[in-house]
């Protein structure tokens, strides 16, 4: 098995200290300095790997994202009910798998609009709340926001739950709050 980079080492290091700082700490109040000092590197070496703290937080939520985005794409080519249902269990499994950057996620919720990054995420949620409504009605949409909002809120905590105990707890909330499509 070949050897992981020195370079690529560097830049995952630093992307796990910076979920688990902007996790503990907060995006806002996590610094690129913070950063450095955890990985045990130089702020000039964050800065030879990203552009800025945005750019640490983008390299981190950009898997995540891309599933996203991958996710609503598929679903969006089927019916409106198998749509639904396949929304709701890949956004389910998608975000047990990201539990560590919900919190991330959470405490960025206010900004997000403000950041250029994130816009084709923000697209992508909100496609995922019209598939998983099933229709453009408001109170629908607000319904499956609340779910969506429900469950990451239920996935912030990486240690609460065994995975399939929350896969369990979110499909069966999902389905009680969001009426089938047909």
């Amino acid at each position: 098995m070949a050897a992981i980079p020195v370079r690529e080492r560097t830049r995952r290091e630093i992307e796990q200290e910076a979920i688990r700082l902007f996790g503990t700490k907060g995006y806002v109040a996590t610094s690129l300095q913070d950063i450095a000092s955890a990985v045990g590197c130089s702020k000039a070496t964050v800065l030879y790997h990203f552009n800025d703290k945005a750019g640490v937080l983008v390299s981190v939520l950009e898997p995540s994202a891309n599933r996203l985005s991958a996710l609503v794409t598929e679903a969006a080519a089927l019916p409106a009910a198998e749509a639904q249902q396949q929304t709701m269990t890949s956004f389910i499994e998608l975000a047990v798998e990201a539990r560590g950057l919900i919190s991330v996620l959470n405490d960025i919720v206010p900004i997000l609009g403000e950041m250029p990054e994130f816009s084709g995420l923000l697209a992508a949620g909100e496609q995922m709340i019209r598939l998983l409504a099933g229709t453009d009605d408001e109170l629908e949409l607000a319904m499956a926001r609340y779910a969506v909002n429900g469950l990451l809120a239920e996935c912030r905590d990486p240690a609460q739950r065994p995975d399939d105990e929350l896969r369990l707890i979110c499909r069966t909330a999902m389905q009680r709050l969001l009426p089938a499509v047909s």
